[in-house]
């Protein structure tokens, strides 16, 4: 039997948090490549040669191990410092530089661990390869942790060069020592530019599911990837208790925390902090498959409870995720029974969440965990599991959890025997709070039936993602569409026409916040020649006054042993980012958000994925041309009416979206950006309500019934001009104007 995990490096973005320091970079340059050839001397130290076949043959063993794992890196044990290693010199103004480079002769990229890390304000360390195209930082005086310690992402290559910059007024002396290298043999991730793992051909991706319905779109928000000491992936999902609360507990797999119990007496408070969380990495696209965006993670975890009889764990995020990771906290069966059909959502190989489903589920015996304490998979219908889906959530037909991934033997080509630790055996086995889930998910006993509805913690002001390319049901046609012949160049990025802005339309009922954007775009070949900046505009009927830009530096995070830092995302696939704002923006009613091309080189192009011609009558997007803004359908070389893939979220600034309608109303109303469409958003404790939309004189349009979560109310018949929408609930109505 293989346990389902996967060790690897990951990096993704961080947050800060006040306990352990979630180590996120805070910008600046590293000094030019010229001061690199003048002064580096012999600055590099070689990691000695160790034999990659032997270690894949140990892997190899170990993967057919219960108790073992699956490694990418092999680890030298250092002790470098600016002492004893590396070169130091000091700038004109006083800046004290200390440089070192180290060389892993063949590796597909190097991570190192700072053991010690502690320097002053207005310090600045970075992290590259040679060449500058792979820059890790800065990092600064706000990565300082209590434990002192700086594990840092991957840098892409086998050469690495630390850059140490310490201000000639520093209060003291930063500490930095080098305590350990990391030489990653296998290529981590090496399938995920074109997501084709040949191991994974039959796991479809969540979004497949979620064109077919959308009963799953709150659950598949619960679930998230987790890294373990920088080594372990597994997956994990977000879990609500009948407090309803908020607390972001999280469930996942006891043997993903102990390396399949290979470590005697784990301490495991210390592997809760060790842990990188990321949300809402999933493929935008069914086929091919994308890689998901990696910019939504939090740093450290909080042990509350795990029981090796069992199999089971359960974690507590330091502080709630933010609202624009939209999280959504799944809601739980504790009994011996659930109702069919069954589906796991989960993160296999630390791929785009995908998702498997099984028609029946029996409680049996499972390795040597407790008797009868596991649910037995015994076929999937659709899909399967892969190391690292160890710890994902089995859910019922009702969305609740019922189990969690222990193990099992299932693969596309067999996709027979996965077991998952039943929420019942675990719920109070023992009497230890830390070794049962009662004490966290029912402390005060209020639920004797043993189940509980999930949780959206933003229900009254949520985050909405908007998208004019998701809204017009084309997202599998999208394409970059090149300028034709005789021009170069995508019609929408850097071309022959020197074109370098471009802009998407979208529309609010009312102020809100937008705090960042996602953004679909092919593959850059050579991204450190390519500067773009995300910006956001108001304006009545086209981009007038600049509100914000932001540089577009997608970012990943890792954790190394004890702490956690930051990374540039490389470039060279299709891919989903999601571009964090330095500072919310506040809109109203109609803004554009886009993206400037600052610069480039003839041979290096940007764009993002747009709607072919012929794919819509509803133009979105706006070019900037001659100094001029346009719209796409004004296009000199391609005139069409198309929609750009850049989806900002926003959250409206009050619970409700109109001054109209009174605060305490929890219903979110918005326009679409295609004519005659509304979304209705209800939170999760309104299961259902009717709407009526009236013209402004009173008379009824039409009605119908709308659901938790967000729907969409198309209005064919409506023309230009007002109207009103009531929604009615637990005999409450609730009226708003719209404008079509």
């Amino acid at each position: 039997m293989n346990m389902k995990k996967l060790t690897i490096f990951f990096t993704l973005c961080l947050l800060i948090t006040n306990h352990l320091t979630a180590q996120i970079s805070h910008g600046g340059k590293p000094l030019p490549m010229t001061e690199i050839n003048t002064r580096s001397g012999s600055i590099f130290k070689e990691m000695p040669s160790f034999d990659i076949k032997e270690q894949l043959r140990i892997d190899s063993l170990n993967e057919s191990d219960l108790r073992s794992g699956y490694h990418f890196a092999y680890k030298f044990m250092t002790d470098f410092t600016p002492e004893n290693s590396g070169t130091r010199f000091t700038l004109a103004d006083g800046t004290r530089v200390w440089r070192l480079g180290i060389r892993s002769t063949g590796a597909f990229s190097i991570n190192v661990l700072f053991s010690e890390y502690e320097v002053p304000e207005g310090a600045r360390l970075f992290l590259y390869n040679p060449d500058q195209t792979h820059i890790l930082g800065s990092f600064n005086q706000l990565n300082n942790s209590e434990l002192g310690l700086l594990p840092v992402a991957p840098v892409q290559g086998d050469e690495l060069i630390i850059e140490y910059q310490e201000p000639a007024n520093a209060p003291f002396h930063g500490k930095l020592k080098v305590g350990e290298v990391n030489h990653d043999y296998r290529g981590f991730k090496r399938y995920e530019p074109k997501g084709e793992d040949p191991f994974l051909w039959c796991m479809k991706p969540l979004v497949y599911l979620q064109e077919e319905t959308d009963k799953y779109d709150e659950i598949g928000r619960s679930i998230i990837l987790i890294v373990i000491n920088g080594e372990t992936a597994c997956t994990g999902t977000l879990i609500n208790n009948t407090e309803n609360d908020g607390k972001p507990y999280i469930l996942t797999a006891s043997h993903c925390l102990n390396k399949r119990f290979e470590i005697k007496n784990p301490n495991y408070e210390q592997i809760a902090g060790n842990i990188v969380t990321f949300f809402n990495y999933e493929s935008p696209l069914c086929d091919p498959v994308m890689r998901g965006t990696e910019e939504m993670s939090m740093a450290s975890t909080l042990f509350r409870a795990t029981n090796e009889n069992t199999d089971m764990a359960l974690l507590e995020l330091i502080e709630t995720p933010p609202v624009y990771y939209q999280p959504y906290y799944a809601g739980w069966n504790a009994k011996n029974q659930g109702t069919a059909p069954y589906i796991s959502i989960h993160h296999p190989k630390a791929s785009v969440k995908r998702f498997a489903k099984a028609e029946s589920v029996v409680l049996t015996s499972f390795s040597f965990f407790e008797k009868n304490g596991h649910w037995h998979v015994k076929e999937w219908a659709e899909g399967s599991t892969q190391d690292g889906s160890s710890g994902s959530a089995l859910f019922d037909n009702n969305n609740q959890i019922i189990g969690g991934l222990s193990g099992g033997g299932a693969s596309c080509s067999q996709p027979y025997d996965d077991y998952y630790f039943a929420l019942a055996k675990s719920w109070d086995f023992s009497s230890d709070a830390d070794k049962q889930l009662k004490a966290w998910l029912d402390p005060a006993n209020r639920n004797k039936e043993l189940t509980c509805n999930g949780l959206d913690p933003y229900s009254t002001t949520p985050a909405i993602r908007l998208s004019n390319i998701s809204e017009s049901g084309k997202t599998s046609t999208i394409e970059t569409t090149a300028l034709p012949s005789p021009g170069t160049g995508p019609a929408f990025g850097n071309n022959s026409l020197g074109m370098t802005e471009f802009a998407e339309i979208y529309k609010t009922t009312g102020d809100a916040t937008i705090f960042g954007t996602y953004i679909v775009n092919p593959a850059i070949s050579d991204s450190k020649n390519i500067d773009i900046e995300i910006t956001v505009y108001s304006g009545s009927d086209k981009p007038e006054r600049l509100l914000h830009s932001e540089s577009f530096q997608p970012k990943f995070t890792t954790f190394e042993k004890e702490d956690f830092e930051s990374v540039s995302k490389p470039l060279n696939r299709d891919q989903e980012s999601f571009i964090t704002f330095s500072e919310p923006v506040t809109v109203s009613g109609t803004f554009f958000v886009g993206y400037r091309i600052k610069s480039s080189t003839d041979n290096v192009s940007f764009s993002a994925f747009n709607l072919p011609k012929g794919e819509t009558t509803k133009n979105t997007t706006w070019i900037n041309y001659k100094g001029q803004w346009i719209e796409a359908t004004a296009h000199p070389a391609s005139p069409m009416s198309t929609s750009l893939f850049v989806d900002p979220v926003i959250q409206y600034n009050t619970a409700s979206a109109n001054a109209s309608i009174e605060k305490s109303n929890p219903i979110r109303i918005f326009m679409g950006a295609n004519p005659g469409t509304v979304h209705v958003l209800l939170p999760e404790d309104i299961r259902q309500a009717r709407y009526t939309l009236f013209t402004a004189d009173g008379k009824t349009l039409q009605g119908g019934t709308v659901y938790a979560g967000q729907n969409t109310v198309t209005t064919p018949s409506a023309t230009a001009g007002i109207y009103l929408i009531q929604v009615t609930y637990n005999n409450e109505s609730f009226t708003q104007k719209i404008l079509f």
